[in-house]
C-alpha cells in the first residue's frame, strides 16, 4: 500500500504546483493585457494562453513521469511552467499590440 501512495502524493503535489502557478499567472496576465489596457479583445487570448501552458506542463510532466520518475516529472513541470508562462506573457504582449494597444 505504501508503494502505491508515494506516486499519488507526488502527482498531487505536482498538480497543486501547476494549478497554483496557473491561477496566479492567469490573474496577472488578465490584469496586464485584458483590463489595464482596456482591451476586451484580449480576454480570449489570455484564456487560451493559460490553457496552452497548463496543457503543455501536464503533458511534459506525464511524459517525464512515464520515462523517468516522479521527482524528475516535478522538476520538469517546474521548468516548463516558468518557461511556458514567460513565453505566454511575451506572446500575449505581442498580440495585444497587433490588436491595437497603444
Amino acid at each position: 500500500m505504501k508503494n502505491q501512495l508515494v506516486p499519488a502524493i507526488g502527482a498531487a503535489a505536482t498538480a497543486f504546483v501547476v494549478v497554483m502557478c496557473a491561477g496566479a499567472m492567469f490573474l496577472v496576465t488578465t490584469f496586464l493585457f485584458a483590463f489595464s489596457g482596456g482591451q476586451v479583445r484580449m480576454v480570449p487570448v489570455v484564456g487560451y494562453g493559460a490553457l496552452a501552458v497548463i496543457a503543455l506542463t501536464l503533458v511534459v510532466a506525464a511524459a517525464v513521469w512515464k520515462i523517468r520518475s516522479g521527482t524528475a516529472a516535478a522538476q520538469a513541470a517546474a521548468i516548463v511552467t516558468v518557461a511556458g508562462w514567460a513565453t505566454a506573457v511575451l506572446v500575449e504582449w505581442l498580440i495585444s499590440f497587433m490588436l491595437g494597444a497603444s
